[in-house]
């Protein structure tokens, strides 16, 4: 483990796929005896890719699935059949070809790609679900040669240090994973995006080719929809995932299904129904009760980190009523995010705002981020916290938080409230 310790995930980035094509032809291509669905986009792309990976887990194949960021342990971003790499081997994997990894000078994320096919591969899974780091076109995962379908989930501005500053270079970007003769499915996306997109390929578009209907929403965390498409109709799905936008992900993962079925999966239509139900990504909309200090309250943590992420979470903040009155919020941002963007859109529903310190050198201070928020509500309203430990003692008895603006202060915000055993609302 020590090469990921010692090595921080952003750093030494350089665009390319020359060292994990060389390293992976020395330790003999085990992405090439694999069978791939590949996931880019900039929001959605996790949630899109578990529910995708349980309904092939229903359907009873050996279903691998590789994720990024973690939230509590590195184990977390490569599994199979919902369970993680255990520490033993992924102990023994990383130590095993340590000395390659040094010798083709991989990045953080170029080994623990490579480690994760290493790893599937000697697992012979039937199929493994790959989300793309950033981006996609120079994104290590995207050494994959011909996946059975391709998945853009959304495009927004996110990385436009990287990516790009318009909708059509990120889409140019995302849409570097589509290979010829591909099957592209993809989410809700801008018109711009679409352009781009459809210049590769004939894809599967959410709303033309396929769309959810009768959406039924409650604060319990699950909500209902049916699932319409030229050759499929699906009726009183169930997700436990809160929110229009995971009603949008299902949908794309049912799309992705009919393919799949189309190339000799055999995926039933009750494998579609328990796979999406039994679907759960922490993190996102996810609420949690607390007792902290003999006070009883509710928590709700988002990683949402773009402007994107953060409409996707208030409209669904507002649908279920929780704006009726103004809320506690604790908020981080790293620093290539658009923390003030972010800023300006948190306030109208803030009755305070805590910003904690976080265990991450990119995260912007929170003196900088309280400067930036005493722009639009007063200072008695602003507190800074050492820590989220200590942010999350700053709580009324029956008062409901919100932790929003980094997928790492989510991952935090877990790590504590696991301390207090805090169970799912």
């Amino acid at each position: 483990m020590t090469f990921f310790e010692n090595l921080k995930e952003y750093n030494g980035m350089k665009p390319g796929l020359l060292r994990i094509k060389k390293f992976l032809k020395n330790v003999g291509n085990p992405q090439d005896s694999l069978k791939f669905v590949h996931i880019a986009g900039t929001n959605g792309k996790g949630s899109t890719a578990v529910f995708i990976s349980e309904i092939l887990k229903s359907a009873g194949y050996k279903t691998a699935l590789y994720t990024s960021p973690h939230l509590i342990n590195i184990n977390e971003r490569i599994g199979i059949n919902g369970k993680n790499i255990s520490e033993e081997i992924f102990k023994d994997l990383s130590g095993r070809y340590i000395d390659k990894a040094k010798k083709y000078r991989l990045s953080y994320f170029e080994y623990l790609t490579s480690l994760a096919f290493i790893y599937f591969a000697l697992a012979k899974v039937d199929v493994a679900i790959i989300e793309t780091g950033l981006g996609g076109r120079f994104d290590a995962t995207n050494i994959i040669k011909k996946p059975l379908a391709c998945v853009i989930t959304s495009i927004a501005k996110d990385h436009q240090e990287l990516l790009g500053n318009t909708i059509e270079n990120i889409a140019f970007e995302k849409a570097g994973i589509i290979k010829k003769d591909c099957d592209v499915v993809c989410g809700k996306l801008p018109k711009k995006a679409e352009i781009i997109i459809k210049s590769k390929s004939i894809p599967y578009m959410y709303g033309k080719n396929f769309k959810p209907d009768n959406i039924s929403t409650t604060r319990t965390p699950s909500q209902k929809f049916d699932y319409k498409s030229k050759s499929l109709n699906l009726r009183n799905i169930e997700i436990n995932m809160l929110g229009l936008h995971q009603v949008v992900n299902a949908s794309v993962a049912v799309c992705v299904s009919e393919i799949l079925s189309k190339k000799r999966f055999s995926i039933s239509r009750a494998a579609i129904k328990q796979g999406l139900k039994s679907s759960f990504w922490p993190g996102r909309f996810d609420i949690r009760n607390l007792l902290i200090d003999n006070k009883r309250f509710k928590i709700i943590i988002d990683g949402a980190h773009n402007t994107q992420g953060l409409n996707a979470f208030f409209d669904t903040f507002k649908k279920l009523g929780f704006a009726k009155e103004k809320r506690t919020f604790i908020f981080a941002a790293m620093k290539e995010k658009e923390h003030k963007q972010m800023a300006k859109k948190i306030v109208p529903f803030a009755k305070k705002i805590v910003l904690p310190y976080i265990k991450n050198d990119r995260a912007v201070n929170p003196i900088d981020l309280k400067k930036e928020f005493s722009k639009y509500i007063s200072q008695e309203k602003l507190f800074v916290a050492d820590s989220v430990d200590k942010a999350l003692h700053m709580f009324d008895d029956g008062e409901l938080a919100l932790t929003i603006g980094s997928l790492y202060l989510a991952g935090e915000v877990l790590t504590t409230v696991q301390k207090h055993n805090a169970r799912r609302s």
